[in-house]
Parts: C-alpha cells; structure tokens; sequence
C-alpha cells in the first residue's frame, strides 16, 4: 500500500489527478497539502493539512512520521492577472513549488512530479516562460530520488474560471498543430485529463533521476 502527497489538489489537473488517486486501491493514505479546506476532507483516505504554502516547514510536524510518502505532486500554478502582478505569479510558480519540492527532497524519498510549461526557459524574455524555468533549475538541484516535469502547452477543459487567453488561442494552435511538423505537433492544446492522466500513470513506474515529459508525450495519454 502506498502514501502520496499532494499540493494544488484543487485546481483544474490537481482535481482531476485528485479522481484517480482516490479510486487507487493500492494507495493507502492521500496527504492533501493547501491553504484552506477542499471538498476532499471527508474522503475516507484523505488527510487533509492546512497550512500557510510559504512556509513548508510546518509540513514536518503536520504529516505522520512514520509514514513513508511514495510520490509527491505538485500542480500549484496561477496566472499573472489572477495573481494580481508578476512578483505575486512568482510566489506561487516558484516559490510554492520549490519549496514544496525542498520539502519532499529533505523529508522523504519520493518521487515528484511537477506541472512546467512547453518553452520553460529562464532565460526567456516572457516572464511566464522564466519563471518555469527558473524553477526547473531549482527543483534539478534537489537531492530527489525522481523528478518528473511535465511541459505541456495550452491547456483546456473544464475550470471553475474562465480564461480568455486559453479560449482565443485554442482554435489557432489545434489547427495549426495538424501540419506534418514535429514542432507545430508539440503545440497542439492539452486536455487537463490527459496531463493529470500522465502525471498518474507514469507514477505507476519505479525510477530515478530528471524526466521532462513533453508535450508531444503528454499528447498520448
């Protein structure tokens, strides 16, 4: 039987991720990691943990000692004009997730599996794109015993916001990604249940070292 954990469980991919963890029977225990209540407290395998998401430390009291964590997720994610302002975007795409990440390096030895972006780069001028790889590069400096990043590109399917970048550029990027080119394949939208598909079953696997999954990869779940 196994424990996971996971942060950002709320949120569109953490929701649907959420699903197939809950219907696993092989997993025991589900760590739920936010900031305020979720619909999930009253699952029978859920133990919720409430705490402030700037200040992961609190997690080492929280969490049962004595419970090994098999694979941690991370699907923590915003955007600039929700977050109200760059620095506030940062906090959470970056921030959040390495320490989180710093966390599950320095307490336990599971695997971690992180949402990214296609194009993450920390030397891109989009701030966006900088700030995912700036935190790839912090999380690839972690002693874990896994780290998956997934980079897929716009992603669509049911939120609980709607979002007028994500609904403009749809159409333009599914057409565009029938052409025969490798790179124009890779841009074609992302259903959410696809990347919460492949966040859970490449978990399923026993490895190690840094996997970047793209979204070509992504694609086939």
């Amino acid at each position: 039987m196994k424990n996971v954990i996971i942060v950002g469980a709320t949120g569109a991919t953490g929701n649907q991720l959420m699903q197939q963890l809950l219907n696993d029977v092989t997993i025991e225990n589900i760590y739920v990691v936010h900031y305020r209540p979720t619909p999930f407290e009253h699952q029978d395998k859920v133990t919720e943990i409430i705490i402030d998401l700037a200040n992961f430390d609190d997690l080492v009291i929280t969490v049962d000692s004595d419970a090994e964590i098999d694979c941690a997720y991370c699907c923590l994610g915003t955007t600039r004009k929700k977050a109200g302002s760059l620095a506030a975007f940062r906090q959470v795409d970056k921030d959040y997730i390495v320490n989180f990440g710093t966390w599950v390096a320095n307490h336990t030895k599971a695997q971690l599996h992180v949402i990214s972006a296609v194009g993450a780069n920390a030397k891109s001028a989009s701030g966006y794109l900088q700030t995912k790889g700036e935190t790839e590069q912090l999380l690839r400096q972690l002693p874990l015993s896994a780290l998956y990043l997934y980079q897929p590109t716009l992603l669509h399917g049911k939120r609980d916001e709607f979002r007028l970048i994500e609904a403009v550029a749809y159409y333009p990027l599914a057409i565009i990604s029938l052409l025969p080119f490798t790179l124009l394949k890779q841009q074609k939208p992302i259903a959410i249940e696809q990347l919460a598909n492949a966040m859970y079953q490449l978990s399923q696997q026993v490895t190690s070292g840094h996997h970047v999954i793209s979204s070509l990869e992504i694609q086939e779940y």
